[in-house]
Order: C-alpha cells, then sequence, then structure tokens
C-alpha cells in the first residue's frame, strides 16, 4: 500500500498544475477537522497535492540529515526529509501542526533558516470551532503562487 501512494505520489511531480507539499503527522494530514478541510480546499483549486508521508523510506535519513542530524522522531524526519526533498520539485509548502507541539516548532525553525526560494505557510491548529480564518490564509497562499508563476515556476 505504501509503495502505491509513493508511486502515485512520483507520478504527481508531472502534473502541470500548482503542486503544494502539505507536510505534517498523518494524524493531522488526514484528520476530518484539520486536514481535511485543507485537502478539500486545494483540490476545489485545482492544486495538485503531494503529502509529507508519502516520501520514499529510503531517502528518509539522508534528506532529513540535510536539515539536521539531531531529529529523533519519526514522523519529523518524515516531513523535513519530504520538504528538502520535494523543495525543487514543487511551487509551495503547506505545514500542518497542531499547538502546543514544540517539536513541530523546532522543526519550522529549522527549515525556514535551511530551505529557501519557495513559499511556506505554517498553519497551527489550536481551536477547531471554525475554519474561516485558515480558509482565509490558504486562499492567501494560493493567490501568491498564481501570482509568482505556479507550476514550478523553478523550471524544474
Amino acid at each position: 500500500m505504501r509503495k502505491e501512494r509513493e508511486q502515485k505520489q512520483k507520478e504527481k511531480l508531472k502534473s502541470s498544475k500548482i503542486k503544494i507539499l502539505l507536510a505534517g503527522h498523518p494524524y493531522n494530514l488526514y484528520d476530518a477537522l484539520i486536514g481535511q478541510e485543507v485537502i478539500n480546499y486545494l483540490k476545489g483549486e485545482d492544486i495538485e497535492i503531494l503529502y509529507s508521508d508519502r516520501i520514499d523510506k529510503k531517502l528518509i535519513e539522508s534528506e532529513c540529515n540535510k536539515i539536521s542530524t539531531d531529529i529523533h522522531f519519526t514522523h519529523n524526519k518524515e516531513i523535513l526529509a519530504s520538504i528538502n526533498y520535494y523543495k525543487d520539485k514543487i511551487d509551495g509548502i503547506i505545514v500542518l501542526s497542531a499547538f502546543p507541539c514544540g517539536i513541530d516548532a523546532l522543526c519550522l525553525e529549522m527549515v525556514l533558516h535551511k530551505i529557501k526560494n519557495i513559499p511556506i505557510i505554517n498553519l497551527i491548529f489550536d481551536d477547531l470551532s471554525s475554519n474561516t480564518g485558515m480558509i482565509t490564509r490558504l486562499e492567501s497562499f494560493v493567490d501568491i503562487l498564481k501570482n509568482i508563476g505556479g507550476t514550478n515556476a523553478k523550471n524544474n
């Protein structure tokens, strides 16, 4: 099952659509109140979504180590590895994290210091009573991607 998901993700890289990496812990990415709202919005905008938990397991250690050799949590290694691996193949990155996950905050800081020239937004969920603010931030982020050229403006 994992290999099939990894292969489908590789196929998405060939798309001419805007491509966004959705990075986060799987329990946030696929949660009905957190990640699914983001996924639904992006699909409605006809954006190709790649997921941080669908990176080839053989790449995780080497790609994560390019950002930090001090990460010990499996999901955070996967997140950092996927961000580093896909950074030149996509148009933007959305990081989903739940407040107050300290390790996510530290990992994002590492990413922001090491990864340049790609739009990144961090959506921190601490209140699930309304998705209005989240949708507004997503709209702005997608508008930025569309206005800077989208479809992998780096010509990869």
